[in-house]
This record gives structure tokens, sequence and C-alpha cells, in this order.
């Protein structure tokens, strides 16, 4: 990934992020000091443009030396960052570089800290668990994909996270 083509991901330029996903910029593009568009929107606090990778197939826990968007999110106390992330399958038990976990990165106390500790001890349901699956399974297809599948509307919606 080019410095140019992460620019949206740095200033939280929506309509430009939208406009990369559009026309099928890889979500995956990797640089060795930025990491992943998803690692940038995270390190910037850029709560839109996650959702927006997120919801177009990004992989939720693309590793920067072992780093995490997750780490990212707890460093910077983005507990709504945090919530999503983990809705999208984020692994509260990464480790990265120094063998530390997201919580670690979390102020003590903080909504952030609370949150990661609750789904640390927390399992996740089956519903979830299936939803994980069948997005991971269509990958950045998805979207495009679930109009198409023959259930009702509402689990698609549930499926979309909406």
């Amino acid at each position: 990934m080019e410095i140019e083509n992460a620019r949206p991901y740095f200033f939280g330029d929506i309509g430009e992020c939208d406009l990369l996903i559009a026309t099928g910029a890889r979500l995956e593009a990797y640089d060795l000091y930025y990491g992943t568009p998803l690692h940038v929107a995270c390190a910037n606090q850029h709560t839109h443009c996650v959702k927006e990778l997120l919801n177009a197939g990004a992989k939720v826990n693309a590793a920067r030396l072992h780093e995490t968007p997750l780490h990212h999110a707890a460093k910077n106390t983005q507990v709504e960052m945090v919530k999503m992330l983990v809705e999208f399958g984020a692994n509260v038990h990464a480790r990265d570089q120094h063998n530390r976990r997201p919580v670690d990165y979390a102020a003590p106390g903080s909504p952030s800290a609370t949150c990661l500790h609750f789904y640390e001890t927390t399992p996740m349901t089956l519903q979830q668990l299936s939803r994980l699956a069948v997005r991971r399974t269509l990958g950045t297809r998805a979207l495009g994909v679930m109009g198409q599948l023959h259930v009702p509307k509402l689990l698609i919606r549930y499926l979309c996270y909406q």
C-alpha cells in the first residue's frame, strides 16, 4: 500500500474510503510501516472508516508485527471501536511483538479496559459465531452476495450488522 492510497484512512475521509472500496481497492494491502488500511484507520481513530472497511470484508485480525487493529483501538481508548472490532471477530487474546494483549494497552478502569475484560471472560454466542463463519467464508464478497442468499431479509440484515 502506497502512502497516497492510505491517505483517506489517515484523514478519515469517508467519501474517499467508500470510493476506494467500491472501485475494488485491496483491503489487505500491506505496508511494513503502516500495516493494512484497517490498522491505519484504527490508529487514527476513524471509526466510520473502520466500519466501512469491516463491512467490506477487511480482515479484522490482520497483524502488523503481531499487532492487530484491536491493539490500536485499545491504545486510543476507543470503546466503540473496540466493541465494533470484537463484534466483527477481533481476537481479544492476540499478543503483539511485546507479548501484550489489547487489554494491556487500555488505561486501567477505562471503558475500553472494562469492555475488553468483559469480552475476554464471556464467550461469543453461537449466533455470533455463525455470523462470523458466514462472513469469513464470503470474505470481501460478503455485501454483494448477501442480497442473493435465499434466506429471510431479517437474517440478511443480521449478517450485514444492520
